[in-house]
């Protein structure tokens, strides 16, 4: 039986938790259990009364298209270890697929912890949308000139920080999590539990860039072009992100797509029944309208795809080749946190 948890309930499932995510702190998940868990759902299965896996849902507010919206982030997917391969999860997966898909949520992401995870999530329409670059080589690192200072933050500081931190992103991405003082104000609780900081760079009285340590390694960082040049980010990457889109009418309206050419797709997905089948996509009275094909119309498909692939596009990850851009490439900057 598929259920959420009620709040007096999610105790119960610690056990769980620290069975399936033994690289965690006690420290960080005591925080997770005393202060965050509360504002979040907890979706289990249950059989013969025992739960058996269990899905973290953590609701979200991200900028898509410059439009605030609310999605999920669906964190610490786990199950026993004795009842793993049974098709647990998939039952999670599916039921809260479908729950977000008529809840018109866009999409929603996850974080892999290894690829054979990201192997499973495929099944259920995921794909990566997001790499995470790799640090640079600490003799390669410059030092602020005497007209940058860089410290660590402060709660006072952490309004200014907002807003520099959302003024920027809405210039580079077209995804992101909202950069709002509430950001800002969880993150540096979890940042200061893991033993990690936040620097901000200051120039004349102005904040010009921040960047996140934790474990010894970038979180984030996010720097005016005037300090590009202190960034520790190198050329390397590493998968990190997938995504699932949920309502793609929704979501190409809201990154404000615009083809105005007829086209025909064959989509595959394996949840969403609305969003398998060919379709005809055209732009029509300022918006993208997506109609199921008739018989006849079947055989002009010019794409068939999986709506994992179609995502990736969707968020300038990977393109399918001769379909017309949405986002330009690396749109999707969302980085994990509770």
């Amino acid at each position: 039986m598929i259920r959420l948890l009620e709040n007096h309930e999610k105790v119960k499932i610690r056990s769980l938790y620290e069975h399936c995510f033994r690289e965690d702190t006690k420290e960080y998940i005591d925080y997770y259990f005393d202060n965050r868990i509360r504002e979040n759902e907890v979706v289990v299965n249950e059989q013969k009364g025992e739960i058996v896996s269990a899905m973290h849902l953590i609701p979200k507010v991200v900028i898509a298209g410059n439009v605030k919206t609310n999605i999920t982030y669906i964190y610490a997917v786990g199950t026993w270890k004795e009842y793993r391969n049974q098709g647990y999860v998939k039952e999670i997966f599916e039921e809260i697929i479908k729950s977000m898909h008529r809840n018109m949520d866009i999409f929603t992401y996850l974080i892999p912890s290894s690829e054979e995870n990201a192997e499973i999530y495929r099944k259920f329409g995921f794909e990566y949308v997001m790499d995470k670059r790799e640090m640079e080589d600490p003799k390669h690192r410059k030092k602020p000139s005497h007209s940058v200072i860089r410290r660590k933050a402060e709660n006072s500081d952490l309004v200014k920080l907002s807003i520099f931190a959302q003024q920027a992103v809405n210039s580079i991405y077209s995804i992101s999590l909202s950069k709002d003082l509430e950001y800002f104000r969880k993150l540096k609780e979890v940042v200061e539990i893991e033993g990690g900081s936040i620097d901000i760079f200051v120039k004349n009285k102005v904040i010009v860039g921040y960047r996140i340590i934790i474990d010894d390694k970038v979180f984030e960082e996010v720097l005016d072009n005037s300090v590009q040049n202190l960034s520790w980010l190198g050329n390397g990457r590493t998968s990190y992100a997938m995504a699932r889109i949920l309502n793609i009418r929704k979501t190409l309206r809201q990154l404000s797509f615009k083809d105005f050419k007829e086209r025909y797709i064959k989509i595959a997905d394996p949840v969403i029944e609305e969003n398998n089948g060919c379709f005809k996509m055209k732009y029509h009275h300022g918006s993208v309208k997506l109609e199921k094909c008739n018989e006849k119309e079947i055989d002009k498909v010019d794409f068939d795809v999986t709506i994992g692939e179609l995502g990736a596009h969707i968020f300038g990850y990977k393109s399918i080749p001769g379909f017309p851009p949405v986002c330009r490439q690396d749109s999707f900057f969302i980085n994990d946190y509770v």
